[in-house]
């Protein structure tokens, strides 16, 4: 007898439908069937997005979760990136109060994102904290905007969180971080989390700090910092825009963080010839990292790379490696710098066989430099690239091909002659491996269908002569919930 899927055990259900991340595929399963419904939507609920589009139907979303308990209590991961703000009073004080019914119900979320300018107030705080499951929290960090002003003090009675990520914080958030790290130190044997290992120090492992040329996160501020940092179980440190914070209290504290992974510091006052070098030996177990370039017209650019060239040299963990540039002239007009080939070629040598992602924005690379990273870094799953105006295409085309793994490949670049049939090309001489292709400011998803060959008598590899013919490869426009990562890069 054929099997039909009425005939599959149950259990294998959520496996089956696990694939579907559109919500109008994880809608149209939970209308298929009494047995569907229950499992497509933990799917659709269990983590809900709203960005950009979703302004329209925020009120909506906001509504149903307020008012049907059970489909609330789905919400693992709640994102409010879009919020409606009315010039009214009235309707944004009724907003208010749907947001707080909505939050009373969320009672499994354990991540919030709620950055949306202006959408935090004292009411939906008070909702946030009072979150059982609370333990990563990302938060527009300004506390005196219209409408939404808040209480900086609301820190304090937060839960033990494993993950914290300020987007903006003014001088009152920042007045307030001591002592709300010294109090997350002392609620850690509360911490569901915790574990035998952890009496008497902060469990925070994610610690996001983004600013925008800001002098509030400095010097003064981060040494304040350290006494409850020091020995804690931070894993991943991410400090952007940071104008007044050097390297000295970040050397003070890396010493004292043994389980660090990742590391980010991008925009801030860091003098490299100094700093990398200090730093490397207590970096060694460092898998990413993420930096940006000063420029070619700032004073310490002449010593970045071979201070760079000295930190890496100590990472021996090392699978991500990203270095961007923003910058622009007093003109206006932007200045590339450029990644020479020897320092690329020195990467791959001394990193290439665990390099897994190589992400370059803003910062010119030559084709020989990619030759030479793709040549030695064959392991390689996510690249990013920024070429110039003047590159032979065939021979870019050329040199992805080392690359078994690859997953995504986005190239930036000045020149905007190239066509998506040039793309196309491009993502058919990748290997098969490839799911997402871009350039510039567009991405496709790379599709692949395959057929029976007409010939099975295929050499001298048939197995992979006949996969390869089989293989028609196509792109579709990027749809997915969530932006690439390759346009999110962070500049300040």
């Amino acid at each position: 007898m054929p099997l039909q899927l009425a005939n599959l055990p149950p259990e294998l259900l959520p496996q089956l439908l696990a694939p579907l991340v559109s919500r109008r595929d994880l809608c149209s399963a939970s209308r298929v069937c009494r047995a569907w419904r229950p499992v497509a939507q933990r799917l659709l609920f269990r983590h809900i997005r709203l960005f950009g589009r979703d302004l329209a139907i925020a009120s909506h979303l906001f509504t149903t979760l307020a008012d049907y308990p059970d489909l609330a209590a789905l919400v693992r991961r709640l994102e409010v990136r879009v919020y409606p703000l009315s010039m009214k009073l009235r309707e944004r004080l009724d907003m208010e109060q749907l947001a707080v019914r909505m939050l009373a119900n969320c009672t499994g979320v354990q991540e919030l994102v709620w950055t949306r300018k202006g959408a935090l107030t004292d009411a939906v705080f008070d909702a946030i904290k009072k979150l059982p499951n609370l333990h990563s929290f990302e938060i527009n960090a300004h506390t005196t905007l219209s409408p939404g002003s808040w209480d900086a003090d609301h820190f304090l009675d937060l839960p033990p969180l494993r993950s914290l990520s300020l987007i903006l914080p003014d001088r009152n958030v920042a007045n307030v971080l001591p002592a709300f790290l010294d109090r997350q130190r002392a609620l850690a044997p509360q911490a569901t989390f915790r574990t035998g290992e952890d009496q008497g120090v902060l469990l925070l492992e994610e610690l996001s700090i983004l600013c925008r040329e800001s002098p509030v996160i400095n010097d003064a501020l981060f040494s304040s910092l350290l006494p409850s940092l020091a020995h804690s179980r931070l894993t991943s440190l991410a400090l952007a825009g940071c104008a007044k914070l050097s390297g000295s209290p970040l050397l003070d504290l890396l010493p004292s963080l043994p389980h660090l992974r990742h590391l980010a510091l991008e925009a801030c006052a860091l003098d490299s010839s100094t700093f990398f070098p200090h730093a490397a030996p207590h970096l060694s177990s460092l898998e990413s990292l993420k930096l940006t370039h000063p420029g070619p017209r700032h004073p310490s650019h002449a010593a970045f790379l071979p201070a760079l060239e000295t930190l890496l040299d100590h990472t021996h963990a090392l699978t991500s490696l990203t270095l961007y540039h923003s910058g622009a002239s007093a003109t206006g007009s932007r200045e590339w710098p450029s990644l020479p080939a020897d320092f690329v070629r020195h990467v791959a040598s001394v990193r290439g066989a665990r390099l897994r992602k190589f992400e370059v924005s803003g910062v010119l690379v030559g084709l020989e430099a990619v030759e030479a990273l793709t040549e030695r870094a064959r392991g390689l799953r996510n690249v990013v690239l920024h070429l110039g105006y003047e590159f032979d295409l065939s021979r870019l085309t050329a040199a992805f091909a080392p690359l078994a793994s690859l997953r995504t490949l986005h190239l930036l670049s000045q020149r905007a002659d190239i066509s998506p049939d040039d793309v196309l090309s491009l993502a058919e001489q990748c290997s098969p491996t490839l799911r997402q292709i871009g350039f510039r400011n567009r991405v496709w998803l790379v599709k692949r269908s395959y057929a029976p060959h007409p010939d099975p008598d295929l050499s001298p590899d048939p197995d992979v002569a006949r996969a390869k013919s089989r293989a028609k490869v196509s792109l579709a426009p990027y749809d997915l919930p969530w932006f690439p990562e390759a346009l999110l890069v962070v500049r300040t």
